[in-house]
């Protein structure tokens, strides 16, 4: 019942490795930001917890979604980005390809550890947003963010800027899933989140085309 929730993101991973032709990197590139991602994910789920009991439930339309949206993806998909900076600061990110690699390592290390918590916390209480949706959208995430975030590190001036907005959005548009789906509106949740998909991989063909081969 859980085995796309726990496999999504490590099978992803590992696929989006061998498509892109990133298989045969270093282990400093690949292996050591996947463990840095894991190990970051203890303190965040700690500071999580927490706030999951200080900040008050909220039960109307607006107050919800500004849970889902800064409580239970902003801030984690923040802290995520902040580590993913940290991971390519060290002159990597001038490398396109390994720039993208070592996001992409980190953050899956990151999402993965959480589908295992979301697993045991869910255990006797599941339903299509836990068990599809949620991992689908951490997908869109591990697509989408390393190639926005290395691109906005290259770019200059105006693009920088746009890149960095579009990292911003990523989150906001991955809670209006859950929001759509606590409110109600299954069929409207099922088609936010294949659209989110669709637009994850429309963005990771057009850099994997248009851009790693300029970077070799």
């Amino acid at each position: 019942m859980f085995l796309f929730l726990l496999t999504a993101v490590p099978i992803a991973y590992l696929l989006l490795l061998s498509f892109g032709g990133q298989t045969n990197q270093p282990a400093a590139i690949t292996l050591v930001p996947f463990v840095k991602g894991v190990l970051l994910f203890l303190p965040v789920i700690v500071l999580l917890l927490i706030l999951e009991q200080i900040v008050p439930q909220q039960f109307n339309p607006g107050g919800l979604y500004l849970r889902y949206a800064l409580l239970r993806t902003a801030l984690p998909f923040l802290i995520a980005t902040a580590g993913a900076l940290v991971v390519v600061s060290g002159g990597v990110k001038n490398d396109f390809a390994a720039g993208s690699t070592a996001v992409l390592s980190f953050i899956s290390g990151y999402y993965g550890v959480f589908g295992i918590l979301d697993t045991v916390a869910n255990i006797g209480h599941t339903d299509p947003y836990i068990l599809f949706m949620l991992p689908a959208l951490r997908l869109v995430i591990i697509v989408l963010l390393p190639f926005l975030l290395i691109d906005a590190l290259r770019a200059y001036s105006f693009a920088r800027v746009a890149a960095f907005l579009a990292v911003a959005v990523v989150p906001f548009a991955l809670a209006t899933v859950a929001w759509l789906y606590r409110l109600g509106f299954r069929g409207a949740a099922v088609g936010a989140t294949a659209a989110l998909v669709v637009i994850a991989v429309v963005v990771y063909l057009r850099f994997m085309v248009a851009r790693l081969p300029d970077s070799r």
